[in-house]
């Protein structure tokens, strides 16, 4: 079983994150952690761009989970589940910050 598949039990981004540390402390620091939520044919996912305090330890994590980068960041994408009625009026995809809290906007497609 991939490492990544026991964070299925999280409901929410704020379980997520302490989660995410956990699993990656074992491979290095976790500098920066954004997490993007998104809601796709009613399944929640957890779109996660990550950076450890080293490149080698950003390989090793990267071999270890299956992982690739997108943009130099290290990205995996966690389902959290079948969206909630709740979810009908909400955007279908929104940042979430690091450490603070604060939501950045919503992602938006297109140009």
């Amino acid at each position: 079983m991939n490492p990544l598949d026991r964070l299925r039990h999280c409901p929410d981004v704020a379980t997520l994150k302490p989660a995410l540390h956990r699993l990656c402390e074992k491979f290095g620091q976790v500098t920066r952690l954004d997490v993007l939520t998104s809601i796709h044919e009613g399944t929640r996912q957890a779109i996660c761009f990550l950076r450890l305090d080293s490149p080698d330890k950003e390989q090793t994590l990267m071999q270890a989970l299956g992982v690739g980068r997108f943009g130099g960041e290290i990205v995996f994408v966690v389902e959290l589940g079948a969206a909630g009625s709740d979810a009908a009026g909400a955007p279908s995809s929104q940042w979430s910050a690091l450490d603070d809290g604060a939501a950045r906007p919503a992602w938006r497609s297109g140009c």
